[in-house]
């Protein structure tokens, strides 16, 4: 019985002798624009980020979309112009969108016109919010450092259909710049009700907040479309990898004309606290 363990070896050594190299033909030749960006209900400049795509082999940051000429309005006839302050970077006036309102984004680059509509949904208000220090093996039963819990109470608004998300910041810095590192709920099983003390986010001690720091979080209420396009990117980079993903397939937007990424109106509120411990 000896025998078998060296077929089985011979096997796996003529299938590894037997592979072929593969070129992928990859057409890079035709750029397309990428629009990033939120208009809420908080009075500030709110920014509207423009790239280009660029070949998968590109091993540097998106090319900048530069002299765009960008503009948001509303269903009330109001038009606000934005003025890029640096490359690729596209600011409002100091202002506040009203929950409720539709918003319409209008972009003309090099020709072309590209657009997208959004309705700003309401947000419940967060009643509080708290950061203190957490042990994973007292309150989980499992080992690990222990690390600043970031909890949350609020009332979730009454009818279904509000898709949340959540941005932490730390003495003013965001402390997530990417989209798999956020939060996102929908209100299938929330719907209505309170929620009390729940973990948000996490703060990793000395390296992310110290006792002493400012922390800021938003709750955002980004709708549907928004939840669906990010959890499309997500399932094309960060979910992927797996014996059971889906075949690969372009990430919906709501930019027209064949761009790509996301704008959309959101209603958004927020809570301050001190780290005290």
């Amino acid at each position: 019985m000896k025998f078998i363990p060296y077929i089985l070896l011979a096997f796996v050594l003529t299938a590894i002798g037997c592979t072929e190299r593969i070129e992928l033909e990859l057409d890079d030749s035709q750029q397309r624009l990428v629009v990033q960006g939120w208009f809420t209900n908080q009075l500030k400049n709110h920014e509207v980020n423009l790239t280009l795509t660029s070949s998968y082999f590109y091993n540097q940051q998106a090319p900048k979309a530069t002299g765009a000429t960008v503009s948001i309005s509303d269903d009330d006839g109001n038009v606000w112009t934005l003025d890029e302050t640096e490359p690729g970077k596209y600011f409002t006036p100091e202002i506040a969108g009203e929950m409720g309102n539709w918003y319409t984004i209008n972009i003309e680059y090099e020709g072309e016109e590209y657009n997208a509509t959004s309705w700003m949904r309401p947000v419940a208000p967060i009643d509080s919010m708290v950061t203190r220090v957490l042990d994973p093996l007292v309150e989980y039963g499992f080992p690990g450092d222990p690390y600043y819990s970031v909890r949350l109470w609020t009332q979730e608004l009454p009818g279904q259909g509000d898709y949340y998300m959540w941005q932490t910041y730390v003495n003013g810095f965001g402390v997530r710049d990417t989209l798999r590192e956020l939060t996102f709920v929908d209100d299938g099983i929330y719907d209505g009700i309170y929620i009390a003390d729940v973990e948000i986010d996490y703060l990793e001690i000395s390296t992310e907040a110290n006792p002493g720091d400012t922390v800021l979080l938003e709750q955002y209420n980004i709708g549907s479309e928004a939840f669906s396009v990010f959890i499309g990117i997500l399932n094309e980079t960060a979910w992927n990898g797996g014996l059971f993903d889906a075949p690969p397939a372009n990430v919906k937007t709501n930019i027209s004309n064949g761009a790509l990424g996301y704008w959309g109106a959101a209603g958004v509120s927020e809570y301050q606290s001190i780290i005290l411990e």
